[in-house]
């Protein structure tokens, strides 16, 4: 496409139909055909299409009348949206006149690749070809939706969604002003635009119903089968207690639960830790998947832990995972399980008051992996 002014010919149309008399005649209606397409993002395309522009005259007056559009405009996420770019191509046609006259004007349009990065940029899915058509009398305006989309076969759609903290882990206990950051490994089917916000919700709010705000837009173009890794922004980690984080994809919008991640922030301990009863497994027991983790509740928990350590690696745990207040047991998941590798461990459980102190916790146990489970990562 050429960006340039309006050609002299379409200045020479607009001169005419200024001095043309007012008449009963005038352009009411302006209809694109197609209304709406499919558009690739990674490269400029041509788009064949067809305005039909209809004239009503109610006068009966005769004689020849031209319809002219000085310009088209592109415009991100709706007819009225931000103007992306323009195309100076002027469109004109003189009929006589009718009672209802439909004038088809043709046109190839070329949306460049530009244009459609700057409706990416600005997080919209849709762009909006426009024109406006006078005749002297009146003007109408028609538009074409241009979908955003890739070039790769196949609906553009998530496939898995995995959260956890920059250093693998999926729970997390800190200190106030801690510099704690996540990451989402997320695997798309298709192309296309991706939005998604990291939320965050903290304490103080209901267990049940979290209270999200957001830290960080997402707008991400995905071409074909894709995994992508994402950076949440620096956590806020101000306030004691628990927080909640979560990946929020908004489009494609996902057929599954999102995931979301706990981190508590520490306050001063009490002076005492209490101690609290863990029913099983038994000391010395096999990890299995389908083992379950259990122990008696604590008066004011609001959330409990359940840490694995390996003996030789000191006192910082390997796995773990933070369960409601409310539960009383708990199974380890097999991403968590892999992260074990044959051997002996110990394990135990903490509760965890609404400021993120230590209530209570168990004695330690002895907790065998079993070499036919699965490998861990790296360690």
């Amino acid at each position: 496409m050429r960006y340039r002014s309006i050609t002299s010919f379409a200045l020479a149309t607009l001169l005419t139909l200024a001095v043309v008399p007012a008449t009963g005649a005038t352009v009411t209606t302006v209809v694109a055909t197609p209304a709406a397409r499919s558009l690739p993002v990674a490269r400029a395309t041509s788009v064949p299409l067809t305005w039909n522009v209809t004239r009503v005259n109610s006068d009966g007056s005769s004689g020849a009348t031209t319809v002219l559009s000085v310009m088209g405009t592109f415009r991100a996420g709706s007819p009225a949206g931000p103007v992306l770019g323009t195309n100076a191509r002027s469109l004109s046609q003189t009929r006589a006149q009718a009672t209802v006259t439909l004038i088809p004007l043709r046109e190839s349009v070329l949306v460049p690749a530009a244009v459609v990065q700057r409706a990416v940029d600005l997080g919209v899915g849709r762009v909006y070809y426009v024109r406006t058509f006078d005749d002297g009398t009146g003007s109408a305006t028609g538009a074409v939706e241009f979908r955003l989309s890739g070039g790769a076969g196949g609906s553009f759609g998530v496939e898995r969604l995995a959260v956890a903290f920059e250093d693998g882990s999926v729970v997390d206990v800190v200190e106030p002003g801690t510099d704690l950051r996540a990451r989402a490994r997320v695997t798309f089917s298709g192309s296309g635009l991706l939005r998604a916000t990291w939320e965050v919700a903290e304490p103080g709010g209901s267990s049940s119903r979290p209270l999200y705000r957001p830290l960080l837009l997402v707008r991400r173009y995905v071409s074909g089968r894709q995994s992508l890794v994402l950076h949440s922004p620096s956590l806020p980690t101000g306030l004691s207690g628990m927080y909640r984080l979560r990946l929020r994809i908004i489009d494609p919008e996902p057929a599954f639960v999102l995931p979301e991640l706990k981190y508590f922030v520490r306050a001063a301990d009490p002076d005492e830790v209490g101690a609290m009863v863990a029913s099983g497994p038994r000391s010395g027991a096999s990890l299995e998947p389908d083992t379950l983790f259990s122990w008696a509740p604590v008066p004011r928990a609001r959330a409990y832990r359940l840490e694995i350590f390996d003996p030789d690696r000191g006192d910082q745990p390997v796995a773990g995972v933070i369960v409601d207040g409310e539960r009383s047991e708990t199974a380890l998941s097999e991403v968590t399980r892999s992260r074990l590798e044959p051997g002996r461990y110990l394990w135990q459980i903490q509760a965890i008051d609404g400021a993120g102190r230590i209530l209570a916790q168990s004695e330690p146990r002895a907790l065998f992996v079993p070499s036919g489970a699965p490998a861990a990562g790296p360690r």
